[in-house]
């Protein structure tokens, strides 16, 4: 079960990446909340059909805090996203998203009302001070917006994988996908009216097509979370680099510094000795117990 785990989030890593270039390059006509709500509204139209076929059976919830918060972290998490990659970069706003992890353990204590483990509050300081200092070797003058942007991106998709984790044994993963779009859109509604997006949406159908990317890689990132624990997949993150850099190269012939490729071995290293620890820990006390 765990292969299957990790080939979809093998899978979800990719179709993200696909989807974050391609919207990079289309950063410089459309803001990134535009962005996000045309793939929001593709993304429902996607699966309405889906929606119809079942009578809506699935679609049956009482948890829609759950989805509200899903989809306000994903609005946070993709929009900041985008604005980190404008700001600092692609393979630099990667290398900073190797944090996902370690923020997902750290959280998930936290709303378990634990304490945050040592090794992981110490992998977490450790691989921001690696991360600053790789940037300021990256650049003359040190990008604060992109850094806490990025950053933000950051926490937002660990809040949203926790939720995403709970809620995957007990919702149907094309309704949480169906949800998350509805409510994210929804949420973003009164900002589209204000500034009149809709009349952009024709202008820019061509985004609309990653509603359907968007779709298959949320049902991945479900599908993975199903079949494998997360201790397990979350080492993967290291995936992010070589998929971003090879997209990067392609489109904008942009190839990762030598500093950011070491900076990202060193943090996927912590990340897999952090996971591997907090597992042993976990087996052991299980067989206390």
């Amino acid at each position: 079960m765990n292969f299957l785990g990790v080939v979809f989030k093998i899978l979800n890593l990719l179709i993200f990446t696909v989807i974050s270039i391609i919207l990079l390059a289309k950063s410089h006509t459309i803001n990134p909340v535009e962005e996000f709500f045309i793939i929001c509204i593709s993304g429902i139209a996607f699966l309405f059909p889906w929606v119809v076929f079942t009578k809506a059976k699935y679609l049956k919830t009482k948890n829609h805090l759950g989805y509200i918060l899903r989809a306000l972290f994903s609005i946070t998490g993709m929009v900041t996203w985008i604005e980190a990659l404008k700001s600092i970069g692609s393979n630099e706003a990667t290398l900073i998203s190797y944090l996902i992890p370690l923020f997902t353990l750290a959280l998930a204590a936290v709303f378990k009302e634990e304490k945050i483990n040592k090794i992981v509050f110490l992998s977490i300081t450790l691989c921001i001070v690696i991360i600053l200092f790789t940037l300021k070797l990256e650049t003359l003058k040190f990008n604060l917006w992109g850094v806490s942007v990025a950053l933000c991106s950051v926490v937002s998709w660990a809040l949203y994988e926790i939720i995403c984790k709970k809620q995957s044994y007990s919702e149907h993963y094309l309704s949480q996908a169906f949800y998350t779009f509805l409510f994210a859109g929804l949420m973003m509604l009164p900002y589209v009216i204000r500034n009149d997006i809709l009349s952009k949406i024709i202008d820019h159908k061509e985004i609309g097509f990653l509603g359907a990317l968007r779709v298959m890689n949320v049902v991945c990132l479900f599908l993975a979370y199903k079949f494998a624990p997360i201790n397990v997949l979350a080492p993967l993150a290291f995936l992010r680099l070589v998929f971003m850099g090879i997209g990067s190269f392609i489109l904008f012939q942009i190839i990762p510094s030598l500093s950011v490729v070491i900076a990202s071995i060193i943090i996927v290293a912590i990340n897999i000795y952090t996971f591997q620890i907090q597992k042993l820990r976990k087996n052991n006390a299980n067989e206390i117990l």
